[in-house]
């Protein structure tokens, strides 16, 4: 049975290589080098799902100041790296209705219907076959991007561990735990057990402290 192309592989949709952006949308630290035969040294980043993938192929395009504002055929340029410019252009227009060569790749577009038929046309480019994710993946990646929700730490949130959510400029702590709260799952006794240890020693140390200076006064 033939390999799946790497960028289904490693769940990376726009073939985007390992980077801060990338580690940030929850791509494993280190990427894989591509055997890829154009002699670029190109490598690929690793994320835990499509979801995840897709966040960072949009963020990348919307906040690299290499795409951000461009119109498409130079930013594309720029993201193949100069490889066969003219198929790719000729590839996503063909698949993303009242696209033109000029469309500028601004908030704009990447907030409305063609900026997810763009996402996938390129992934579909990308991995040289229509790509697995499926709508909804596709419109939920869009909204975290938009509504700003980075997963910090990436694939930590896992059971009996902590996840960060970043929502704007707000971060939010959630525990999670393999048990509901009904089953004991709720408290986290580890941290509890030293929260209550330190307020029995500042409440010890004021006891001592409060006859000395009853009687000074």
């Amino acid at each position: 049975m033939p390999q799946e192309p790497a960028s289904i592989r490693y769940k990376n949709p726009g073939a985007m290589w390992g980077s801060a952006l990338a580690i940030k949308w929850g791509a494993d630290k280190k990427a894989i080098t591509l055997n890829d035969g154009k002699g670029q040294g190109n490598n690929i980043a690793v994320f835990p799902t499509y979801v995840h993938g897709i966040c960072a192929q949009l963020d990348l395009w919307r906040t690299s100041k290499n795409y951000r504002n461009k119109p498409f055929k130079d930013a594309i340029r720029v993201w193949s790296g100069g490889n066969f410019v003219e198929d790719y252009i000729a590839f996503v227009l063909k698949r993303v209705p009242g696209m033109t060569r000029d469309t500028i790749m601004d908030d704009a577009f990447w907030r409305s219907p063609n900026g997810i038929a763009f996402l996938k046309a390129q992934a579909w480019h990308e991995a040289g076959k229509p790509y697995p994710a499926s709508d909804a993946d596709w419109i939920e990646a869009q909204r975290r991007v938009f509504a700003g929700q980075v997963p910090i730490g990436g694939t930590a949130a896992k059971a009996g561990t902590t996840a960060v959510i970043v929502s704007g400029t707000v971060a939010t702590t959630v525990a999670t735990s393999k048990k509901p709260a009904a089953q004991g799952g709720g408290i986290d006794w580890m941290l509890a057990i030293p929260i209550v240890l330190v307020g029995l020693s500042i409440a010890a140390v004021a006891w001592f402290i409060w006859p000395k200076r009853k009687e000074a006064a």
